[in-house]
């Protein structure tokens, strides 16, 4: 048996931080034997951090040594050794490009919604969020008056990024209007399947469940929000914590995807939702990146490795403008639904444009910017040229 399938790897984030829920629930529905560490922990902040040159989470060490940031690349590093029971990508067109779609989605396109509803509601967080960014805070051996003064200005710097993603008193409300229609959509969706598409989870679940479990089941405002308006939805974040199948409301369904390539149609109303609210900030960023390149173009990092976001530009969000920082790393991820199209043959493009027909997604499967974002070293940097 494999060294790594036998020995735990060691997971660093803390169950506050949104990509570790990703990853976490990765490992859990695999089997993965995982050591979970904070941020904290003196292997991260001694060995790894200056390495890994920027503190993002989540983090892996595998117990030969080998060093994995991001989510994306975690996934694809344990699939390559073989370590999961089931690839969380689709091998068949259609739900091989909306798994990736949908990743994309849960991924990047609702940390608005979790930061809003984490930090716009602080007030009434706040007793919870002091209590679960404490946690990083208490193996170390200050005083405890220094604790809480380094615990308060560690909140007020995440609380200050609101700005940047482009939350403010005006945008607040067509973001809350945008979050409760998905949570209907999304609840009337795994009222009839256990997972996003049919039986079985797949990356199209685990990027969901990067901001719909961290931040939005969990944290009090948004958790009895979801409690309350889309119960089955809150269900599906403990089952996609749990090591097995977890479904029993389901007893007629198998542990697989359906046959067929077959997408649930319970599933349209969310495409047609991410095509409205989710399509328009992509489209800007391709905008916005080929624009900084024409003006500036070099080869090697994509801006400063502390910062993800490079510019600013605005998309319209449902009539309503939204300005905020263009993240290089989107384009990362549209890759993966892009690079997916092009590998298709005839027969599977033609099968694809024919569902997404009708949905809006049409631009995600080509959209391409002029260069490449690839990661190197655990960072962002220019790739080739995509013409």
């Amino acid at each position: 048996m494999n060294l790594q399938r036998t020995e735990p790897l060691l997971l660093f984030g803390a169950p506050v931080g949104m990509y570790t829920g990703k990853v976490r629930s990765y490992l859990r529905k695999n089997g993965i034997p995982y050591s979970e560490r904070l941020p904290s922990d003196p292997i991260f902040q001694k060995q790894l951090l200056p390495r890994l040159k920027r503190f993002i989470n989540p983090v892996i060490r595998m117990p030969d040594g080998t060093v994995v940031q991001d989510t994306a690349d975690i996934i694809d590093f344990l699939e390559a050794r073989g370590l999961a029971r089931h690839p969380s990508t689709p091998a068949t067109p259609r739900q091989r490009i909306v798994a990736l779609i949908l990743d994309l989605y849960g991924s990047d396109g609702l940390v608005r919604p979790a930061m809003h509803y984490r930090w716009g509601y602080r007030d009434q967080n706040e007793a919870f969020l002091r209590h679960e960014f404490g946690l990083s805070y208490r193996p170390g051996r200050a005083a405890p008056e220094v604790v809480e003064q380094q615990l308060g200005n560690f909140m007020n710097y995440l609380h200050s990024h609101l700005p940047n993603l482009g939350i403010d008193a005006t945008t607040a409300l067509v973001i809350e209007a945008c979050y409760e229609e998905l949570l209907t959509t999304l609840d009337a969706h795994l009222r009839a399947q256990p997972y996003a598409l049919g039986g079985l989870p797949t990356i199209a679940d685990y990027g969901l469940m990067a901001p719909l479990y961290a931040h939005l089941a969990r944290d009090p405002v948004p958790a009895t929000l979801m409690k309350s308006k889309a119960p089955s939805l809150y269900r599906w974040t403990e089952r996609m914590n749990a090591p097995d199948h977890d479904a029993p409301e389901f007893p007629h369904t198998p542990y697989a995807l359906p046959d067929d390539d077959a997408v649930p149609d319970t599933l349209r109303p969310l495409l047609r939702q991410i095509a409205t609210d989710f399509v328009p900030e992509v489209e800007m960023t391709v905008r916005a990146l080929d624009r900084w390149w024409r003006a500036h173009g070099h080869e090697g990092l994509v801006g400063q490795p502390a910062e993800r976001g490079l510019v600013r530009d605005c998309f319209t969000l449902r009539g309503t403008p939204v300005t905020t920082v263009v993240a290089p790393y989107l384009i990362y991820k549209l890759q993966r639904v892009t690079d997916a199209w092009d590998a298709l043959d005839d027969a599977g493009r033609a099968s694809v444009a024919a569902f997404v027909d009708g949905t809006g997604l049409e631009p995600l499967l080509t959209l391409k910017p002029l260069r490449r974002i690839e990661r190197r070293e655990f960072l962002e940097v220019w790739g080739a040229a995509t013409a």
